[in-house]
């Protein structure tokens, strides 16, 4: 029976040296590839299972990380009550939005917002760069506005609802971003009677990224 184990590591080396003690004193020592060792642990250390609860309608991902959640929603309807500046625009048609945030304590940071195309989502789903102000890259700002009580991932079933009536400004806003070449609020006054469908046809430009880009973090 061993009475003691001991594992040499050199930094400089690719293994690692093992050695054990048996109750008479006797000693052996073999030499382990570090891969082979690291693999060993990993099949014999238990990590208890992270448990989500209820999920939302239109959760696309969730993450377990060690102290927070990263969730992913897509949008559950194809209009939204939007403000820009002061201006209220109801039932505002907006393509397929996909917003991610982490859930740390009950609060919700790290906002992210992708418009994605129509059909079935998949990890290469195109993604085109985002048509409304306050986003920059993948990066949503939601200005001084705080997220709290959302304690268990269910709760999130109306955050988009939540998030899109934060008031835009001009914040990263470009011209440029939209086929229309228009100002922002030229944008809400000429988009305000379209339909979804009409972004697709008329608006969007590809930015070249797709859902798995979105999903991994990309900017």
């Amino acid at each position: 029976m061993i009475r003691e184990a001991i594992l040499h590591f050199d930094p400089l080396q690719t293994q690692v040296k093992t050695e054990c003690i048996d109750q008479n004193g006797l000693r052996s020592v073999k030499f382990i590839e570090n891969e082979d060792l690291m693999r060993a642990i990993r099949q014999h250390t238990y990590t208890p299972p992270l448990h989500s609860g209820l999920l939302p309608p239109n959760c696309v991902a969730l993450t377990a990380h060690k102290e927070q959640w990263t969730v992913t929603l897509a949008s559950d309807c194809g209009c939204y009550d939007v403000f820009y500046h002061n201006t209220a625009y109801e039932n505002f048609p907006v393509p397929r939005l996909l917003l991610s945030c982490t859930i740390n304590s009950g609060r919700l940071q790290n906002f992210r917002l992708a418009v994605a195309d129509q059909g079935e989502l998949t990890p290469e789903t195109a993604l085109f760069k985002c048509p409304f102000p306050n986003v920059n890259g993948f990066s949503l700002c939601v200005g001084s506005n705080v997220f709290t009580g959302y304690d268990t991932p269910r709760k999130l079933r109306t955050l988009l609802h939540r998030v899109m009536a934060v008031p835009f400004g001009d914040d990263y806003y470009r011209t440029e971003q939209t086929r229309l070449n228009l100002g922002a609020r030229e944008l809400f006054e000429h988009l305000k009677d379209k339909t979804p469908a009409y972004y697709y046809e008329n608006v969007l430009i590809a930015s070249g990224k797709t859902l798995s880009d979105f999903l991994g973090g990309a900017a």
